[in-house]
């Protein structure tokens, strides 16, 4: 097998180098020594491939376009500290840079590379990070950064200088959102300072198994990877992950089908492709016709409702596994791209939470910041009723939702499908809070409630007194019927059109269409004071 290269191996290349006095023989050992760096320590690199991990190199040549990876500071190497650390072999100091294609679209790059000196952080390490950083920034382009390190190496902890350091990049997290895109794939350890710098993406990929991220040291005893299976509690609970992979392929591939819907920064549009399914071409969908069920209290599956009006049924899904009552994610209607929220009936029956109100909030900023338009596909019951809601600061987050959806200014659609009642309609939005479009479905209730639950609160006193069971619920019926004609009126006034739900998709589409260069400025002003 082949072992790492010895120090005397470098010097003796360094010193080929120094006496060479042809182009050619200079690249000759420019070239022997690319190799070296880029087969790095054979032994580590087997340990990688035993723990289900792959190197660097290997993550992002399945990351970006065949052959297009341009690798920037390989050669450099750890500052010497006087500690035996092996700083002669740690060519690249545990981080890979530089740019490619994604989709024949240019991506910046940086992955810690756990093959050499285990991916800690070095000065070197970081400075290479932040320098590609700033390039991506510059650029315009969007930046994907892969995050497997346990944390700064120690011996160069000393000598290691802010500016190079976190500090800044946590400034370039800061500066470029809302820029350009900013992705992190933890595909392994991600601690510390680290993780916050991670988090702060517009997109954090976990991968079952392997990746964790923790800003605190764990209790003596326990390891990162103790804390509740760390990838589980970020997709689940505390809502940090927003994309989760069962291994590093789907990872990688899942991170270039989202490369592939998102513009290169905030001035372009993103790409319109051929999928192949024109909606003027590919007819009805059938299914949509008795898919939602008219009694509002029936649940149904969204996720086949959204299915069955995207291109190829193509869906994106972020954050899947946290606030499930709500579903955001990005597709393609007639080729474009398309930022989709809809109420979930099989969860909490669609309703409104406070952890909903913060996925829907950062999702519409999301997607307003990089043009890409916004359908509500609404039926809730408003925001959840619970104590335990209110005291976590319901209507703190709550104003969150409001503020997003207002000051929004892509082309913004609202479908309401069945319910939409109370605060629930501020959540999916309508006209009333200058959206361009809301049209319903012939299942649509609007209001406040359903008439029963308006019944039940007006004429709850007089309904009580009536002592006969049957005379009652005669009673009951018959205001009920008297406060569905009241709300009939409602109905028809609070959209602009009712829609065939085969007829969708199309409607849709031609809608986008219609609102391709919608244009809409907002007062200047040197930030909003949103609530968080």
């Amino acid at each position: 097998m082949t072992t790492q290269p010895s120090s005397e191996r470098w010097e003796e290349l360094r010193k080929t180098f120094k006496t060479s006095r042809s182009m050619a023989a200079k690249l000759d050992v420019l070239s022997q020594e690319r190799k070296l760096i880029q087969q790095g320590d054979p032994a580590a690199v087997e340990k990688l491939h035993q723990q289900g991990k792959q190197t660097a190199r290997e993550r992002l040549s399945k990351l970006l376009d065949r052959g297009s990876l341009q690798e920037l500071d390989s050669w450099h190497r750890p500052y010497e500290t006087g500690f035996p650390i092996g700083e002669e072999n740690g060519r690249g100091d545990g981080v890979v840079v530089g740019h490619g294609l994604a989709h024949s679209c240019p991506v910046t790059v940086y992955a810690q590379d756990a093959s050499v000196m285990d991916g800690t952080m070095g000065t070197v390490h970081a400075r290479k990070i932040n320098m590609v950083m700033r390039n991506a920034l510059e650029a315009r382009t969007p930046i994907v950064g892969i995050f497997d390190s346990p944390g700064i190496r120690a011996q160069d902890a000393i000598q290691y200088p802010a500016f190079y350091g976190t500090e800044t990049m946590s400034w370039f997290q800061t500066t470029a959102s809302g820029v350009i895109p900013k992705i992190s794939l933890v595909m392994g350890p991600c601690t510390g300072e680290m993780a916050l710098v991670a988090a702060m993406a517009d997109f954090v990929f976990m991968v079952r198994d392997t990746s964790y991220m923790h800003l605190a040291p764990p209790p003596e005893g326990l390891t990162g990877k103790d804390i509740g299976d760390a990838w589980n509690v970020h997709a689940r609970v505390t809502g940090v992950c927003d994309v989760f992979a069962e291994n590093e392929d789907d990872c990688l591939q899942k991170c270039r089908d989202l490369l592939g819907l998102l513009p290169r920064n905030n001035t372009q549009k993103p790409p319109v492709v051929d999928t192949g399914d024109d909606p003027d071409a590919s007819g009805r969908a059938e299914e949509l016709l008795e898919l939602a069920p008219v009694d509002s209290n029936k649940p149904y599956n969204m996720y086949k409702l959204i299915s069955l009006i995207v291109d190829n049924g193509f869906f994106f899904e972020v954050k899947r596994y946290w606030a499930k009552n709500l579903i955001t994610g990005l597709a393609r209607l007639g080729g474009q791209t398309v930022g989709l929220l809809a109420n979930n009936p099989q969860d909490r029956a669609g309703c409104m939470t406070l952890d909903a109100a913060d996925k829907l909030s950062r999702f519409v900023r999301f997607c307003d910041a990089f043009n890409i338009p916004l359908i509500w596909l609404c039926d809730t019951p408003a925001f959840l009723p619970a104590v335990e809601e209110e005291v976590r600061g319901l209507i703190r987050h709550g104003c969150g939702v409001l503020q997003a959806n207002t000051e929004a200014t892509v082309p913004r659609v609202t479908v309401s499908i069945r319910k939409r009642y109370g605060g629930g309609g501020l959540a999916m939005p309508g006209q009333m809070m200058m959206g361009d479009l809301h049209v319903a479905w012939p299942t649509f209730e609007p209001g406040l409630m359903g008439a029963a639950g308006a019944v039940a609160i007006i004429y709850g006193r007089e309904l009580k007194a009536i002592a006969d069971e049957a005379k009652r619920k005669e009673q009951e019926k018959k205001r009920i019927a008297e406060m569905e004609r009241g709300l009939d009126m409602l109905i028809r006034e609070a959209v602009q059109d009712f829609i065939d739900p085969r007829d969708t998709r199309a409607y849709l589409v031609k809608a986008l269409r219609w609102l391709g260069d919608r244009q809409q400025q907002l007062p200047e002003r040197k930030h909003e004071n949103f609530r968080v």
